[in-house]
């Protein structure tokens, strides 16, 4: 039996369902934020590690850079000190960077 087209509600935007519900609010400026982190770092690491890098988690404990090329950690952990100034610059400063590899 086929409902009719009135009993069917009308699809909620995304975007208002992650405005609507606190958890899922909380969750998207988290991600805004730690994307933001990421714009600030971009700048002051070298191009050829830029197309490696992504944005992590942002949490209690800090913020998360993540890479796909494990070899890029040893240069991004100098990087470290940096980046915490770029971040405290532009107001943003996360209670520490943590560095991961993506692993395959």
């Amino acid at each position: 039996m086929a409902k009719s087209a009135e009993s069917i509600p009308l699809p909620r935007p995304v975007e208002a369902t992650l405005r609507g519900d606190a958890t899922l609010a909380g969750l998207t400026a988290r991600l805004r934020r730690s994307q933001a982190c990421l714009e600030v770092v971009l700048p002051v690491v070298p191009p050829a590690l830029r197309p490696h890098l992504l944005a992590g988690p942002w949490d209690d404990q800090g913020w998360t850079l993540l890479t796909r090329q494990a070899a890029a950690l040893t240069k991004l952990r100098q990087l470290v000190p940096v980046m915490e100034r770029a971040l405290a610059n532009a107001g943003m400063k996360p209670a520490a960077i943590r560095l991961h590899a993506l692993m395959r």
